[in-house]
């Protein structure tokens, strides 16, 4: 699967010029890529795609959007590397403390104590 996308200066040009031509294309390519995905995937995208929108028309101004999007993308990697360290210490029998549980009882709230944990090994097999 290919498209040919516009140039990065025609791009720049219409999100000076004319965002709603930009909107259209950002909603053709993004539509064209759905389509083209393996069915099974389709129903996630355009979830996805719709929270995305969202949360671009929610925006107060493009940088706003930015952030939320970017946001979002933190969030999300957030929750993988959580499964996969679950995924780890349930493979290995251990417990790694989750972002949830207290660190340490003799905490007050308003200090962060940062630990590091053991990276996991990985075996090639």
């Amino acid at each position: 699967m290919s498209f040919d996308l516009p140039d990065f200066n025609y791009l720049k040009t219409l999100a000076e010029e004319n965002p709603e031509e930009l909107d259209f294309l950002c909603d053709f390519y993004s539509r064209q890529i759905i389509d083209n995905a393996p069915e099974k995937y389709q129903r996630r995208l355009c979830g996805l795609y719709f929270q995305i929108e969202s949360s671009r028309r929610l925006s107060k101004n493009p940088l706003h959007s930015c952030i939320s999007l970017s946001r979002m993308m933190m969030n999300s990697f957030v929750d993988l590397q959580n499964a996969l360290t679950d995924m780890y210490d349930l493979n290995n029998n251990t417990h790694t403390q989750s972002k949830n549980e207290p660190l340490d009882k003799k905490q007050s709230n308003n200090v962060v104590c940062m630990t590091t944990r053991e990276k996991p090994e990985y075996s090639s097999s």
